[in-house]
């Protein structure tokens, strides 16, 4: 029996996901009251709670016993970039939809460079501005998680994959299989020269989706084009647009919605029909697809629910020291008037 010299043991999150054979974002989805499991579901994990004796701590008391109840974000991105950039709006509003219910505030701050972004975080770590941090953006040969590691902030990554060379959380998804599933849909209508206008070359993303991009049209037995990097500007789009159009693509997978949109004026300014002589494609889907003439076809994924999950895994961080991957859901097409038949693909005669 317990005593006061011998309290009831303190069962964890991850000690409740060990005992029903679940993940931990659903013991802690389950306990707080958030939608992303099943009424039996939350219902077993609750009932467990009661059974062994567990009181879920809030994420504001946790963050509480550690000083400031925030959580930070920078960008390192340019305020021009930002302000076309609908995703990590979406994005940030689902971050805040899980902290401010728990009275958190999240700290955001724009860096020019990735320089800059780790110093605010050596400053924040100084000064105990935040209790822990949200890093997106994951480049190659990244620094960051490492410098958050030695400033001893709890932090979650935001993007790729969990490669076991860090023990920081991960919130990511596959970035091969859907553009396996885009090529293979534009091989459908006879393309073959298909292009690819990627984000920065250090973007680990941008790596990811250009390697799987080469890779795709090698086994379909279709040489790869160039692949251009952009920083995600309209006059980027139009330069890449420009050096394109030697190779003549019938396609072209552009990395997000801005990119498309601009590759989209770039070639009817020039007289170039969509999709009868040029389909395009982009691989974020957001508002702006559809308000275009044709509505461009889009990869869709949910920002705002990426924004949830990630606010998720910082949380279970603070409290339960996790640092799982947790997975979100590839991004899946959405065909809409930019995609059609290749101008040069066989006809097929009634």
């Amino acid at each position: 029996m317990a005593t006061a010299e011998s309290p009831l043991p303190r069962f964890t999150i991850r000690d409740l996901a060990a005992e029903l054979g679940v993940s931990h974002a659903a013991v802690s989805y389950a306990l707080n009251g958030r939608a992303g499991v099943s009424d039996d579901t939350r219902e077993r994990i609750v009932s467990a709670a009661r059974r062994l004796g567990w009181q879920p701590n809030t994420a504001a008391r946790a963050l509480a016993g550690r000083g400031t109840d925030s959580i930070g974000l920078v960008l390192a991105r340019g305020a021009d970039e930002l302000a076309s950039d609908s995703f990590y709006l979406r994005f940030i509003a689902g971050v805040q939809s899980e902290l401010s219910p728990r009275g958190i505030t999240l700290t955001f701050q724009i860096a020019d460079s990735l320089a800059s972004e780790m110093e605010v975080y050596r400053r924040w770590a100084a000064q105990k501005r935040v209790d822990g941090v949200i890093m997106v953006d994951p480049r190659v040969g990244d620094p960051r998680p490492q410098i958050l590691l030695d400033l001893g902030l709890p932090s979650v990554v935001v993007g790729g994959q969990h490669t076991g060379e860090h023990v920081l959380a991960v919130v990511g998804a596959d970035d091969t299989s859907p553009m396996v599933g885009l090529i293979d849909a534009l091989r459908e209508r006879g393309h073959q020269r298909i292009a690819y206008i990627a984000g920065p070359a250090d973007f680990a993303h941008a790596v990811d989706r250009a390697n799987s991009y080469r890779s795709t049209m090698s086994a379909a037995g279709l040489p790869p084009l160039e692949v251009v990097n952009t920083r995600y500007s309209d006059r980027e789009a139009a330069l890449a647009w420009d050096r394109l159009r030697g190779d003549r693509p019938t396609a072209i997978v552009a990395d997000n919605d801005q990119l498309a949109v601009a590759v989209l004026r770039a070639a009817r300014a020039e007289g170039v029909r969509v999709p009868e002589e040029l389909s395009i494609v982009s691989w974020e889907d957001s508002p702006l697809c559809e308000a275009t003439t044709p509505q461009l076809s889009a990869l869709w994924r949910d920002p705002f629910g990426l924004g949830r999950r990630s606010a998720v895994s910082i949380l279970a961080e603070l409290s339960e020291h996790s640092t799982d991957l947790i997975p979100i859901e590839a991004a899946v097409l959405r065909e809409r008037g930019s995609i059609g038949t290749a101008p040069d693909a066989p006809r097929h005669r009634p």
